[in-house]
C-alpha cells in the first residue's frame, strides 16, 4: 500500500533542499530582498507567514548556517514557485557583507525548515494581533500582512514599526496600499532620530 499521509509530509517538509537564487531587489543602499526558486527535483517547503527558514551556505571553505525570516506570504511560494528573504547589511557583519559580495543571480544554496513559532494561529491567538518590529525586523509582518490582504489569514493586523528615520522605513509603498485597501491592516510608523509630520515619534513604548 501507498503510505500517502507520509508522501505528504514529505511534500510539504521536505527537509534540506537547493535552491537558486533569479532575482536581487535594492530596497535601501543598505537592504536587498532576495528571490529564490527550487532547483529541479525540488519543492519550496510549506511555512506559515511568520515562519523563518535556516540557510546553508559556504563562506571561504567553512560551511555557515543563518536563519532568515520569509518576506513573501505562502500564497506566492504555493502559486508562483518562489521565496523572498530581505537582508539588511550589517557594518562590519561577517555575514552579510559576505553575502553582498557573493550572492548574485543563479547562486546555488540550501534551505531547511520552516521553523518558529511567530505565526497566527487561530486556536492559540486573538484575532487582532498587534505587532512590534524595528527596522529589517520588518519581514515577517511583512509576509502576514500581504497573507492576510490575499485572505489566507483571517486575522486584523496592527503593526507599529519603528525606525530612525522616514528613509529608512522599509516596504513603506506596499504598507501604506495594504493598509488603505484592507482594513484588517493598520500601520503605525515611529521615528526615534527624526521628528517628521506624519509620524510617531520616539521609541516604540507603552505610550504610543
Amino acid at each position: 500500500l501507498t503510505d500517502n499521509p507520509a508522501a505528504l509530509a514529505k511534500e510539504l517538509h521536505p527537509g534540506i533542499i537547493d535552491v537558486v537564487i533569479t532575482d536581487i531587489k535594492d530596497e535601501t543602499p543598505s537592504t536587498k530582498t532576495f528571490t529564490f526558486k527550487p532547483c529541479e527535483g525540488y519543492n519550496l517547503p510549506f511555512f506559515y507567514a511568520g515562519q523563518h527558514i535556516s540557510v546553508k551556505f559556504c563562506i571561504d571553505g567553512k560551511w555557515v548556517t543563518r536563519p532568515f525570516s520569509v518576506s513573501s506570504s505562502p500564497m506566492e511560494a504555493a502559486r508562483d514557485g518562489f521565496l523572498q528573504i530581505t537582508l539588511r547589511k550589517k557594518p562590519g557583519g561577517y555575514v552579510s557583507g559576505w553575502v553582498w559580495d557573493n550572492w548574485k543571480v543563479g547562486t546555488k544554496l540550501q534551505f531547511d525548515g520552516a521553523f518558529g513559532d511567530g505565526y497566527w494561529s487561530a486556536i492559540r491567538d486573538t484575532a487582532h494581533i498587534v505587532g512590534i518590529a524595528g527596522g529589517s525586523g520588518i519581514t515577517p509582518f511583512l509576509s502576514l500582512a500581504r497573507a492576510i490582504d490575499e485572505g489566507e489569514e483571517d486575522c486584523s493586523l496592527t503593526l507599529l514599526y519603528g525606525c530612525r528615520n522616514s528613509d529608512e522605513i522599509l516596504f513603506k509603498a506596499e504598507l501604506d496600499s495594504l493598509a488603505a485597501k484592507n482594513e484588517k491592516i493598520n500601520v503605525i510608523y515611529v521615528l526615534s532620530h527624526s521628528d517628521e509630520e506624519g509620524y510617531e515619534k520616539g521609541f516604540v513604548g507603552a505610550d504610543i
